[in-house]
């Protein structure tokens, strides 16, 4: 395997993409034209991607996958400021908590799906 490519599936991908480029900083890097649709391809790292696309297109294509939602932890290393600039700009962001010997925090998207930060500063 040389890429792992998260599958996403939001209402509006293109807000969906500027939240994480805005945020986490993820790059994109390629973009597909459905017709109907697009999906956004942000890289997480060299070897991880995560690939945003329109749920109505899913539900359209591949029903069977469409109410599928992963639950994904990032480890970061600039913990502080991501959670400052969370609470800067007003954003829904949950306490910085202690689990397993790390700092953590968790935070919706603009779909209201959940993901969760670790502290890798250490």
């Amino acid at each position: 395997m040389t890429t792992a490519n998260i599958m996403l599936y939001v209402e509006d991908v293109e807000a969906n993409a500027d939240f994480w480029k805005h945020y986490l900083n993820f790059k994109e890097v390629e973009r597909y034209d459905f017709g109907d649709s697009i999906s956004i391809v942000l890289a997480v790292s060299s070897t991880c991607n995560l690939q945003l696309f329109n749920i109505d297109f899913i539900r359209k294509n591949s029903p069977e996958v469409a109410s599928n939602k992963p639950s994904l932890l990032f480890d970061i290393s600039d913990f502080d400021e991501l959670y400052a600039r969370f609470k800067e700009n007003n954003e829904t962001v949950g306490e910085i908590i202690e689990m397993g010997g790390a700092r953590t925090f968790n935070f919706p998207d603009r779909d209201g799906n959940y993901f969760a930060v670790r502290d890798a500063a250490e």
